[in-house]
Formats: structure tokens, C-alpha cells, sequence
């Protein structure tokens, strides 16, 4: 019945602009987590539904459609406000969504409703490789529009660790696969780490951590080691000291989902006897592999990397070895908005 919904609204496009065919292909190329609320009549028939997809808790108006015979009585706006209250009711502030920038009843009809111009956030760049694919960029202009619905979520403060060994290959980072059922990061390839508990008992570091983390807005640099020691005794059953920690980076998750981390980044060099391994139900595999070789499956759609993972691979991606790495200790300043930028290698 939604798909009936859909094809009779994208059916007053004729004229103006040529859509792709099968319109409900959208929705399986976007395939991601959400809600679809329906809208019915007084005899409780379906008259229109609007379609959110989550990713990365983020959300995103994919689709609202109003069957032409229903348009004009208010269905578009009351959907649309029961789109920003489910956002808000999971804990989300910004609702984003992408509409054919010059039809009247399409971009026009957001901004009356409080939405404006705006980026869309590098996580959910799939969006647009996914319209390219199904010929929506093709089809007209398109926009991208956004509003925040509630005050931003504000970020936890998180650590990963970058474990490097000198492989056969070169340099080597130890990953984990996220397991698609996850919460957050659903499927990608990730570093171990977690969040700061508050109970985290604070151990002695190297007196360069003070000077490395004094840009951030992170813990005390004695909390930092500690959950980082933490994690990686949960996640990969291996012991490190806090002298064996480098920081390394900062990013702090964008505004607008339901779940925002402030992440410290370190490296750790691998050593001879230790087993790093898979030791939690988070990840479905793990492995030793040369960063350029990661970025390189990604291109390719292989697997999935979130924006400060495919940063730091890029970083190390042009250090020849660990020595090199460890030595590098490029400035640390917080990422925001995902706009981070290798600082290795770079012109």
C-alpha cells in the first residue's frame, strides 16, 4: 500500500522532471535501521507515510510522500511534525533530509517548516553515492535541508587505541568488525576502545600526555591511560603499561544524533609473545592489516569506515614503520564536524 502511496505522488513529478523508475528501490539501496509512520483517514485507510533511516544515530527523512487524493489537508505538515517528535522521543536533535531543490511543493514546503540549508554530515555520505547510483542526481537539483528539533546531546568522552606491528607487508594496525547488530558503527572496521566510566581508577603517564591532551576537552590524561588500558585488556585480552600509550588524536562526534563521543586516540606498538585477539561479542572478527590496504577495500565498498578511521589510516598510511609512527606525535587539536584532515603526508 505505501509503495501505491509513493508511485501515485511521484507520478505528479510527470512534466517537470523524470524520476528513475521502481521508486521504492530508494528505501532498499538506503537500507539502514529508522521508523516509518503512516498517516490514515477517517476510515482508517493509508493515505500517506513518511520513511526515517538511522545512521550512526543520526536521522534522516528519507521519503514522505501524501497520496494526491489526500494533499492540500494538512497530512505532509501533521507527518512531518510526527517525524520531529519521534526523532526527539529517541533521543536525536537534528532531523536532515535531501528533496528536488525546484519543486514547488518540495523544498519549498520544508523551509515553511523550519528547515534550511545545510551540509550533510560526512557520516552519512552514503546518501548521495546511493541517489548517484539510483539516478536521482540526475533527475533535478537536489538540496539538502536540516533542522535541530531539541538541544544537542552533549558528547561522552571515549578513548580507542591503535595497536601497529611491523609486518611482512609494511606497517600493520590491529582492527576490529563491528557486528552488524551494534548499536552504534553498525559494520565497520574500528579500533578497540569505549568509553570513559566514571570510575576509572587514574594511573601515573608519561609527562608529555598533559602537554599532548592540553587542547582537547578530554579527562585528565591519567583517566585517558587508564580506560585505554581498560579497553584493551576487554576487548583484545592483552596487558599494556600507560608509558607504552602515544596520543595521538581527538575527535569529537558531530551534533545532532542520539549518541556523541569526545575519543581519544592512541598508539601502542605490539609486542613479541603478546596475543591480540577477539575478546568481545562487539566485534565479529579482528585482524592485522596495512592501513593504504583498509582505505583501498573501502573505496571499493568492501567495508566501512567512519570518517575518523579513515583519517588516521591515512595518517598512517605514509609511515614507513611503528618507529616512525611512535616518533611522529603530530599536534592534537579536536576534530569537529568529521572535517578532519590527514596531517601526515600532506602538502
Amino acid at each position: 500500500m505505501l509503495d501505491l502511496i509513493e508511485a501515485a505522488a511521484d507520478a505528479l513529478f510527470d512534466g517537470i522532471l523524470t524520476l528513475p523508475p521502481a521508486p521504492e528501490a530508494r528505501s532498499a539501496e538506503l537500507g539502514a535501521r529508522g521508523f516509518t509512520l503512516v498517516a490514515v483517514d477517517a476510515d482508517d485507510r493509508p493515505v500517506g507515510f513518511a520513511q526515517v533511516l538511522e545512521l550512526d544515530a543520526r536521522f534522516h527523512l528519507e521519503q514522505l510522500s501524501v497520496h494526491p487524493d489526500a494533499q492540500r489537508r494538512g497530512v505532509g505538515a501533521a507527518l512531518l511534525a510526527a517525524v520531529e517528535d519521534g526523532v526527539r522521543a529517541r533521543g536525536g536533535s537534528v532531523v536532515t533530509l535531501r528533496t528536488f531543490a525546484d519543486v514547488p511543493w518540495n523544498a519549498p514546503f520544508y523551509r515553511r517548516h523550519g528547515y534550511a540549508d545545510a551540509e550533510l554530515p560526512v557520516a552519512m555520505s552514503a546518501l548521495l553515492d546511493a541517489e548517484e547510483r539510483l539516478g536521482l542526481l540526475d533527475a533535478g537539483a537536489r538540496v539538502t535541508l536540516a533542522k535541530q528539533v531539541a538541544a544537542h546531546v552533549a558528547p561522552r568522552p571515549a578513548v580507542s587505541v591503535l595497536p601497529l606491528r611491523d609486518g611482512r607487508r609494511g606497517l600493520e594496525v590491529f582492527v576490529q568488525y563491528r557486528a552488524g547488530t551494534m548499536d552504534f558503527a553498525e559494520g565497520a572496521v574500528v579500533f578497540p576502545g569505549g568509553r570513559v566510566l566514571p570510575a576509572e581508577q587514574p594511573v601515573q603517564v608519561p609527562d608529555d600526555h598533559a602537554a599532548a591532551w592540553a587542547a582537547t576537552a578530554l579527562p585528565a590524561p591519567e583517566v585517558l591511560a587508564a580506560a585505554a588500558i581498560r579497553e584493551v585488556a576487554e576487548e583484545c585480552g592483552v596487558l599494556i603499561e600507560a608509558d607504552e600509550l602515544v596520543p595521538w588524536d581527538d575527535w569529537v562526534t558531530p551534533p545532532g544524533g542520539r549518541r556523541r563521543f569526545d575519543v581519544a586516540f592512541f598508539l601502542t606498538a605490539a609486542h613479541a609473545g603478546q596475543d591480540w585477539r577477539n575478546t568481545t561479542t562487539e566485534a565479529v572478527r579482528t585482524a592485522w592489516r596495512p592501513p593504504a590496504e583498509l582505505l583501498r577495500e573501502a573505496e571499493r565498498g568492501l567495508l566501512r569506515l567512519l570518517p575518523p578511521t579513515r583519517t588516521l589510516l591515512s595518517e598512517l598510511a605514509v609511515l614507513p614503520d611503528v618507529s616512525a609512527a611512535l616518533a611522529a606525535r603530530p599536534r592534537i587539536v579536536p576534530v569537529l564536524h568529521d572535517r578532519g584532515k590527514p596531517r601526515l603526508g600532506a602538502d
